[in-house]
């Protein structure tokens, strides 16, 4: 069986990094770029210029105003924003390409939306957590597990088979370490590397269960560890935290948010993200 580095190596021979997200990337990271650099490079592709304006102006990103062109979505939401947007996009797409028998790609995107708008919702509760960011280290953070599922069928089922017996399926990962001797956290972190995605995400797609693998722990993977027990809770439309994944008492503790913001972070996500769940899922 391989281990998380060669299931990464034999994954990525069949899916390549994004040619757009590199060049987007690229033309940000020079500082010499102009709006309209920009708005070129995310107009070449007709469905990512779909995709970019229809989040713009989704209730995730909450910017107040129509947004009807690429430029204006840019000068709205800025570079970096821009830029993690379009990664977590296309990214994200990427991975529709893997076909699994164990979970349905809009099950997986439905939960990982969740888990990025909640993030978003989170990032705007605290100081100086970029709400780009924390969207995309949301939509991406169980990405190792989609790899998983696709590569190791057959493992794959007894793992999620001996979750639901003994944590209700609330904690596949560690029934992804008896079974593989890694989980999809580590499957996560190896993509990340391989393809040289932000220090950040890489720390979120590797620690968002276990957040003390961390020390000090990043506030953004704080921010996914709550975000993706919060997202079992809204797909199970709940507010009780004993229905969803532990949360570490110290992440409330440490970005200074009360658990009594959680029907708050919940409220209408569910609509939310019905809205955007037609992006990602393929046609």
């Amino acid at each position: 069986m391989p281990n998380a580095r060669e299931l990464v190596v034999d994954t990525t021979s069949l899916i390549s990094f994004p040619d757009v997200a590199i060049a987007l990337n690229t033309a940000i990271s020079k500082g010499d770029n102009s709006g309209k650099q920009v708005s070129d490079i995310i107009e070449r592709d007709p469905a990512l210029t779909a995709a970019v304006l229809r989040i713009s102006n989704s209730a995730a990103m909450n910017t107040g105003v129509e947004i009807n062109t690429v430029s204006r979505a840019v000068s709205r939401l800025g570079y970096r924003q821009i830029n993690e947007l379009v990664l977590g996009i296309e990214v994200a797409k990427s991975f529709n390409n893997l076909t699994n028998d164990l979970i349905t790609i809009e099950d997986f995107w439905q939960h990982s939306l969740l888990c990025a708008s909640i993030a978003k919702r989170i990032a705007k509760l605290c100081k100086g957590i970029d709400a780009g960011a924390a969207f995309t280290a949301g939509l991406l953070h169980d990405i190792g597990q989609l790899i998983i599922f696709s590569r190791l069928a057959e493992e794959s089922e007894e793992f999620l088979s001996k979750s639901i017996l003994e944590f209700d399926g609330l904690t596949t990962y560690r029934c992804e370490k008896e079974v593989l001797g890694y989980d999809h956290t580590n499957v996560g972190l190896e993509l990340a590397i391989n393809w040289k995605l932000p220090q950040s995400l890489q720390e979120c797609l590797y620690a968002h269960h276990e957040p003390n693998k961390l020390v000090p722990t990043p506030d953004l993977v704080m921010v996914i560890h709550i975000a993706n027990s919060l997202a079992v809770l809204a797909e199970l439309e709940s507010t009780t935290l004993e229905d969803a994944p532990e949360i570490q008492e110290n992440a409330w503790l440490q970005l200074k948010i009360s658990k009594d913001s959680i029907p708050e972070l919940l409220h209408g996500i569910q609509d939310e993200v019905a809205d955007l769940l037609k992006i990602f899922i393929p046609s």
